[in-house]
């Protein structure tokens, strides 16, 4: 019997070892393959940080907890804590500790109840990844065999950080880093001992004793543990007495929301649960909130609800500072992030067309160009003032906003191509064609987000200081732009600033949109751009409001919060020194009679030279002009004149008293002469009838000028004459459709003809 029974266990030898290597096998397979290619799959909080990795802000997972993204380490004081209160021969095992399990195992016999898993951090990290509840021999054994295979695969700090990451701190809060900014108001890498002790024994039974709950044996849990690092020397005497005495912090703090519509931003372009590094700079961000929320409780009692800053690094294009809406009410569409929100740009895109005028050698800075009322096409803009100068310098008309120049200069520069010229320096909202906007492109009648316009002006900004060329501008013309720009006045709450010191120069300009809707201001250093817009989201104008009273006065109060920095350097290298004539600004011509030397950009040198001086004859003994035909040659003499067109003369004399306009012609030698101009219709217009309120056609109005306010005008359309004027000299007439010519005379024979179509 016991043979038979030797030989059927002999005979079954090879199948139990067959039995064993597939087992071996099977485990060794599982073994391999048992954890997931992702440990955690789980929603996370949105995190921004700044350049320097402090937060700015969170948001709140998909699923409603604080669960920041997984961080790569974790402090020293709390993982000593963490691994003196949960494991303490954590260095040691291998992902499972038999003297814990043996530990346990005695505590549970002896306490006839289920005390203690003896789960090892390693443990505690899969059965977390698991998100098992339960206590049963199967998931233990499962959850020892993935917590051996977890330590072949990552290193202790990278299980601790995992730990760290998604052990649970009570309520809603998951994590480390998102307990310590909760529980704590700050970074854990500055939790103290005892803040670290707290956090430690936490996760052991945050639904039984929390910070809102069981308060005293959460702290008498937390300082037995500050004990036992004590006798370990982890702590000193001081240490230790310091931590015993640290109260347990009151309620939940709420995390930092210092760039609440940049996450909004970042989150729409795919990065919503991630952990963001930004460009951002704490301390400059900080600042420029409270300088808005200071403006904003000025503001909301004149009826301006919304405000938005922009801070740009012009070398690299990064951020520095996004403060998308004021911390008003949601009825005021607080939620708007208004950095991004198209608006009409009043006059703030005057620079790019300065800058490409003068880059294809239609200016020079100092070139007079014309201010008077001026009607185009039907379209009849006013300076914001309804004033003129006759004439004026481009940088001057630039500096102080001028809207008749920019639109006489957009007219002769091409509204398709100043739109393409925009597109290129990063416009993205100009979905309209050229037409639809028409000359009101320089002046409101498009829009542009605060993002587009600030990019813009950095790169005005950055090809200032290039060696070369750069977005499509020489060094020298937008050096010049800026330069113009800077010379702007500053507004009434700044006027004394040269008077500071640590006073720095900046470009800067302003715009204010049709109805008073969109108040702006950007100003550019070599350093930074800062854009500021004003105004309400809701689209609501604000009587009196502009951008220089309302939004350059926070522009400055930002600049004051940044370090200063250099004025750019005159790119000479990229420039002429030439002779300008004194009087006009432009290339000395023949007929100048003063000139100074300056530097002039290169591409400036195919401007032409002055038009304003003429060679002009006069009668020694009346002083009147003349000519060779109606004077003695002995009793004439050549002098060179500097001469205002006509139709600015009046207005040019009124800023300037010591302008000599030309004098009288001596009774019979007038010719043909410059002395009266039309104003409207310019030649080849075409002209659109308006319709009235009670659908009648309405009448248009054309206007001409006489060097001489005594003169006498005779009009004609169609070689029919029409009326006389004199003094104001204005004809409110109907005229029919089709193609028309009008003809003005004086009394001295003087005439000037326009061909006009009316549709």
């Amino acid at each position: 019997m016991n043979l038979g029974l030797k030989m059927l266990a002999l005979r079954r030898i090879p199948k139990i070892k067959k039995w064993t290597k597939r087992s071996l096998l099977a485990l060794g397979v599982y073994f391999l393959f048992c954890l997931p290619n992702t440990l955690f799959d789980t929603s996370y909080s949105t995190v921004v940080e700044d350049v320097n990795g402090q937060l700015l802000m969170a948001q709140i997972a998909s699923d409603g907890q604080w669960r920041f993204p997984q961080s790569d380490s974790i402090p020293l004081k709390f993982k000593t804590a963490l691994i003196e209160f949960e494991d303490y021969r954590f260095e040691k095992h291998h992902g499972v500790s038999l003297l814990a399990l043996g530990r346990a195992t005695i505590q549970n016999i002896t306490s006839k109840r289920l005390v203690s898993g003896g789960s090892t951090l390693s443990m505690q990290v899969i059965r977390m990844s698991r998100k098992r509840t339960g206590r049963k021999l199967s998931d233990k054994l499962k959850e020892m065999v993935m917590a051996v295979r977890l330590e072949t695969q990552l290193t202790k700090d990278q299980i601790l950080a995992l730990h760290a990451s998604h052990a649970p701190f009570g309520g809603n809060v998951v994590g480390l880093e998102a307990a310590s900014w909760r529980y704590f108001g700050h970074d854990p890498n500055r939790l103290s001992w005892a803040e670290s002790a707290t956090l430690a024994v936490l996760p052991n039974a945050p639904s039984l004793i929390h910070m809102s709950k069981n308060r005293q044996a959460l702290k008498d849990k937390r300082n037995r543990l500050l004990k036992r690092m004590h006798d370990n020397q982890d702590l000193s005497d001081l240490e230790y007495e310091t931590a015993i005495a640290e109260p347990l912090p009151a309620k939940p703090k709420p995390l930092p929301q210092m760039t609440p519509h940049y996450m909004a931003y970042i989150s729409a372009q795919g990065l919503k649960g991630k952990r963001i590094r930004s460009d951002i700079d704490r301390n400059i961000q900080s600042g420029v909130n409270n300088i808005v929320t200071r403006h904003f409780n000025r503001n909301v009692k004149k009826g301006i609800a919304n405000l938005a800053v922009l801070v740009l690094d012009v070398e690299t294009g990064k951020t520095v500072a996004y403060v998308g809406n004021t911390p008003c009410s949601e009825s005021d569409k607080k939620h708007v992030d208004i950095v991004q929100a198209p608006r009409s740009t009043g006059s703030i895109l005057k620079p790019f067309l300065y800058a490409k005028a003068m880059q294809n050698g239609q200016l020079t800075p100092q070139m007079l160009v014309a201010d008077y009322p001026t009607r185009i096409n039907g379209y009849a803009p006013q300076n914001y003032d309804e004033s003129y100068d006759g004439i004026v310098p481009a940088s001057k008309a630039l500096a102080r906003s001028l809207n008749i120049p920019a639109v006489r200069l957009l007219s002769s520069y091409g509204v398709s191509r100043f739109k393409q010229n925009l597109i290129e320096f990063g416009l993205t909202t100009l979905f309209r064609p050229a037409e639809q906007y028409g000359l009101a492109l320089v002046l409101g009648g498009a829009e542009a987000n605060l993002w587009d316009l600030s990019h813009a002006y950095a790169k005005l900004s950055a090809a200032a200081q290039n060696a070369e060329s750069a977005h499509g501008l020489s060094p020298s013309v937008a050096y010049e732009v800026l330069e113009a720009m800077s010379s702007v006045n500053r507004p009434t709450s700044e006027q004394y600033w040269t008077r500071f010191d640590g006073k720095q120069k900046i470009a800067w300009k302003t715009g204010t949109s049709f109805g008073a809707r969109d108040a702006w201001a950007i100003g550019v250093t070599k350093k930074y751009v800062v854009g500021v817009w004003a105004g309400n989201a809701s689209g609501e104008g604000v009587p009196g409001m502009t951008g220089s009273n309302t939004a350059a006065p926070v522009l400055f109060q930002v600049f004051q919060h940044l370090p200063n920095a250099l004025w750019f350097t005159k790119p000479t290298r990229d420039m002429k020194f030439v002779t300008l004539c004194k009087q006009s600004g432009q290339r000395y011509g023949q007929h100048c009679d003063e000139g100074v030397k300056s530097y002039i950009p290169k591409p400036c040198m195919v401007s032409s030279s002055c038009g304003f001086h003429q060679k002009i004859h006069l009668s020694k003994s009346t002083g009147e002009r003349v000519f060779a035909d109606c004077e003695l040659p002995n009793n004439t003499e050549t002098k060179s004149w500097f001469v205002i067109p006509t139709a600015a003369e009046s207005f040019y004399k009124a800023n300037h008293p010591e302008y000599a306009p030309l004098p009288k012609f001596k009774i019979g030698c007038a010719q043909n002469t410059k002395d009266l101009d039309v104003l409207y219709p310019l030649r080849n217009s075409v002209i659109r009838i308006p319709t009235l309120l009670n659908g009648k056609k309405g009448n248009v109005i054309f206007e001409a000028v006489h060097r001489r306010r005594d003169a006498e005008l005779f009009w004609y359309v169609d070689k029919q004459f029409i009326a006389t004027t004199t003094d104001v000299h204005q004809l409110d007439f109907l005229p029919k459709t089709g193609k028309h010519k009008l003809t003005v005379t004086d009394e001295n024979g003087f005439e000037i003809t326009r061909f006009f179509n009316v549709l």
